[in-house]
């Protein structure tokens, strides 16, 4: 299993939009660099973390330090163990193939229970989602094994 590097100051600007929920296009248009060079960074990211997907990226960085965890929400709304098993398994870089084999539903049924997710707490898609989990405080640094197979640890210094 290789050991996670620690992300460029670049790669983690680019890390902080995707949480924040923002497009590709928009964070190019906003950084000055094209879409091309975001979709590479980010590969680049999720190969140091050992991780695939923008949603386990985003999880990662904030499990290993790399990016500041977000305050937490105002509200004290309650959320099922379904809903936060869903969580647990978009955080872990699952497809939504691999929630629905996970949760004993269908592909379809799986995205809908994502979709719902996302709406209920307002994300702008998964990465999104993500940080929210985190927020609510359904996510946190326990969460260290992925769908990948690494296990999260702090970077190792180059």
């Amino acid at each position: 299993m290789p050991a996670t590097l620690p992300l460029t100051p670049a790669q983690l600007r680019i890390v902080q939009k995707i949480a924040d929920g923002e497009s590709t296009a928009a964070i190019a248009a906003q950084l000055s660099i094209t879409t091309g060079t975001i979709n590479v960074q980010v590969q680049h990211c999720g190969q140091k973390l050992g991780v695939s997907g923008r949603a386990a990226i985003v999880h990662a960085c904030f499990v290993t330090g790399q990016l500041p965890r977000p305050e937490k929400a105002l509200s004290s709304e309650v959320f099922s163990e379904t809903e936060a098993e869903t969580w647990r398994m978009v955080a872990s870089g699952m497809t939504s193939l691999e929630v629905g084999e996970r949760a004993d539903i269908s592909r379809d049924d799986a995205v809908g229970r994502i979709r719902t997710l996302r709406g209920r707490v307002q994300a702008e898609n998964d990465p999104h989602l993500v940080k929210l989990g985190w927020s609510h405080q359904v996510l946190d640094g326990a969460l260290t094994e992925m769908a990948s197979g690494t296990v999260l640890r702090a970077p190792v210094p180059r």
